[in-house]
């Protein structure tokens, strides 16, 4: 029994040799069809660039977010001026007045820039893994400001660049304002701020406070900025320096002025001659730094794809295809997860944040579990200490585990029991650790862990003579949508695959007693989840505590029951659910995770859950459920058109409708802002874990000879995943029109 889809193994292989002698049991190379390895160049031309992945010019008033910028340690994002940079050392953004966020919170103090005596904004901007851009054109000017984040450092670089677009000279002065006071050094001037406000020490959010003692035992927030091109003055004025420059442009002439931000705690006196030194440096040496920024980037993104690269403890497969919209979908998928790659925390120095708006160090568990093969392939290393550190929470506490403190959000969510299993069963089956399952995790080994997550609805069965779990209110479910609570059908559809794949693992040691009792609380918990099916409508009812069955219209239900209890509906409920969902759900480019005829849409309006938009995983699982339910051309063919949503460079944590439109179908979408949603969210693994473990139907398991999920079916695209690593061997599938096969490399 799979681990990680409630569907039985094949009872025979369907593997396609790339050579030419045949094993016992295996096809011939002969009988192959479509089996050509690509060429090197073409394999290593099949990665996109970084250039690549960034993306055209976006207009800054249709867009709910700015651009942001990341370096492995920390965010920052830009402010909706030319040069503001709203960044935190413990990696928090800056409450700018575009619109209310979720936290409180504190920035360093921002540099301000005037062209001709004007403070201007941005108008449109781009968006690369490694730096923003944003420009504007004033008075036949054009104004362009690049900024990179310094490759895991504690620091930024500017550039200035500005054009006269006229036919005739132009009079430039362009002044910048930075705060704190002129240190002549040899090498030319040094600005240098101390934060004197206590807050200013250290991030925090929900109003927390910072203790007295802080400052005096972490030090204070120091900034030592140096400018690079010397500028035509400088004047001191109250805690601010303004350095201005003055140019007569001829048409079509640019002038460009650039300068770093270096800073650090300081606990001694001001100033710290190493922060001085650092920014001095860096602006000596800026082509050096500048291009050392993008360089390392794009090392580190090729590396993702490397076997035997010095960085991740594995690596992900290369996708070679003439489908350009599922190649950019993949790519973009992977490029999420390095974006939220991180290399400083406490607990871990390989770790995939949710967020980078958060706490510095928040993973959630749920988030996390939808690319749970994807973390195994690059990262088995610290996923095995991440799967450590989440067993050892309590999973009716928090959803989170901060990777930077160790510590456990309070505020429980219902999804945590299935999806630590699902990220810890996920670990074992594809790396194929199967003596991890006797390692000890505090005082249980883990498949006593994975027992207990199995049968922890025994702990929420508020009434028991009915065989379902309780899993609470909105704040421990979908927070937006008022009936879906209580017993719900997702969560315990979960419980019916865990508690199978529990009951294998028993049977396997010998424990046929536990094993067998498993198997039975399994299936009466099927039988009690399709009893909450609703006949002809391919929706779920939600059983509330006074018994009575509300309707729910939302693709999660969709997502858990096509995922976890595929053999157990009847092929006209699988039909019927996906006819709801491709009637009520999907929309083009995008879906909504709540169908507009659901009664709670009208006051259910949040982008990730609600019926204007979605949370970014849900059209992967939702293309994935389809597959899985059978219906796998309308399924490709939905997640194809997604990619008309990555416009913004990668996966946020929701895509929303918006414009007079968005209640109709094809209204254009974008990155939420509302309803606490982040610009870059690790849900948007889940697209690459889809096209892994579904279209290509790379689904191991622990202890077995490899078999790909219904290979004899075509997928309805054709392409090569190239240097999958299985068991120790790397491995390549093709799909094409026969279905999916694979060879070990020799």
């Amino acid at each position: 029994m799979s681990m990680y889809f409630d569907l039985p193994r094949m009872a025979t292989l369907a593997i396609v040799l790339w050579t030419s002698a045949s094993a016992p049991g295996q096809q011939s190379a002969s009988k192959a069809v479509g089996t050509e390895l690509p060429s090197a160049a073409k394999v290593a031309s099949a990665i996109p660039t970084l250039e690549e992945l960034g993306t055209n010019w976006l207009v800054v008033e249709t867009m709910a977010h700015m651009p942001s910028l990341h370096n492995f340690h920390d965010m920052a994002a830009c402010a909706p001026d030319l040069i503001g940079v709203n960044y935190n050392p413990d990696g928090q953004l800056f409450d700018w007045p575009t619109g209310p966020r979720w936290f409180r919170y504190i920035s360093l103090p921002l540099v301000q820039l005037r062209v001709n005596h004007r403070e201007l904004e941005t108008t449109e901007f781009r968006w690369y893994p490694y730096q923003a851009v944003r420009r504007t054109e004033q008075d036949g000017l054009e104004i362009q400001t690049t900024v990179r984040m310094v490759f895991e450092g504690p620091g930024l670089l500017y550039e200035i660049k500005v054009t006269n677009t006229l036919p005739s000279t132009k009079q430039v002065d362009l002044d910048l304002d930075v705060p704190g006071k002129q240190l002549p050094t040899q090498h030319g001037p040094v600005i240098a701020y101390r934060a004197n406000d206590p807050k200013l020490a250290k991030s925090h959010g929900f109003g927390d406070t910072v203790p007295q003692d802080y400052a005096a035992k972490q030090g204070q927030l120091e900034v030592s900025q140096a400018l690079v091109d010397k500028p035509s003055r400088l004047a001191e004025g109250d805690n601010v320096v303004t350095a201005s420059w003055s140019w007569q442009l001829a048409a079509r002439e640019s002038k460009t002025v650039r300068f770093v931000m270096a800073h650090d705690r300081n606990t001694g006196d001001f100033p710290n001659p190493s922060l001085i030194s650092t920014s001095r440096d860096w602006a000596e040496h800026f082509a050096r730094s500048w291009d050392d920024v993008k360089s390392r980037w794009a090392a580190r993104w090729q590396g993702m794809f490397t076997p035997g690269n010095n960085h991740f403890s594995g690596h992900l497969p290369t996708l070679v295809t003439s489908d350009e919209k599922l190649r950019d979908i993949y790519y973009r998928s992977l490029l999420t997860l390095l974006v939220l790659h991180r290399t400083n925390m406490k607990l871990c120095d390989r770790v995939f944040v949710t967020s980078g708006e958060r706490d510095k160090g928040v993973v959630f568990f749920w988030d996390t579990s939808m690319w749970s093969k994807v973390f195994a392939l690059v990262e088995p290393r610290a996923m095995k200490q991440h799967a450590k550190i989440f067993l050892s929470c309590d999973p009716h506490r928090g959803p989170v585990v901060n990777m930077a403190t160790g510590e456990q959000w309070d505020g429980w969510y219902a999804a945590n029991d299935s999806t630590i299993f699902t990220f810890v069963s996920e670990y074992i089956n594809s790396t194929d650790d199967v003596a991890f399952l006797d390692e000890k995790v505090g005082d249980r080994t883990v498949l006593e862990h994975l027992d207990a997550l199995a049968t922890n609805w025994q702990e929420l069965q508020k009434d028991k003579r009915v065989m379902l779990a309780d899993y609470g209110e909105n704040r421990n479910l979908l927070e937006c949508a008022p009936a879906y609570v209580h017993r719900v059908p997702s969560f315990n559809a979960a419980n019916v695959w865990m508690m199978r794949a529990v009951a294998d693992l028993q049977a396997q040691r010998g424990n046929t007693a536990r094993a067998a009792q498993l198997r039975e609380w399994a299936s009466q918990f099927a039988q009690a989840v399709l009893d909450l099916y609703k006949p002809g409508d391919g929706v779920w009812y939600a059983l509330h505590r006074d018994g009575k069955r509300v309707e729910l219209r939302h693709c999660y239900d969709f997502v858990c029951i096509g995922k976890f209890m595929n053999n157990d509906l009847t092929p006209q409920m699988k039909r019927e659910m996906v006819a709801f969902v491709k009637r009520e759900l999907l929309d083009g480019h995008w879906m909504r995770a709540m169908s507009p005829l659901d009664e709670a849409a009208a006051k259910s309006d949040r982008p990730d859950h609600g019926p204007m938009g979605a949370y970014d995983a849900w059209p992967a699982l939702t293309a994935e459920s389809m597959c899985l339910l059978g219906d796998w051309k309308p399924a490709v063919e939905f997640l194809r058109n997604t990619q008309a949503a990555l416009n913004e460079g990668v996966y946020g944590q929701a895509h929303e409708y918006y414009g007079e439109n968005r209640g109709q179908r094809g209204a254009p979408v974008r990155i939420a802002m509302r309803g606490a949603c982040m610009r870059e969210s690790i849900g948007g693994g889940a697209f690459a874990e889809m096209i892994i473990g579904t279209l290509f139907g790379f689904q191991p398991h622990a202890n077995a000879t490899l078999q790909l999920y219904k290979p004899d079916v075509a997928r309805g695209f054709e392409g090569k995943l190239l240097n999958v690593r299985h068991n120790g061997r790397l491995l390549d599938i093709t799909s094409n029109s026969a279905g999916v096969s694979f060879h070990y490399q020799e």
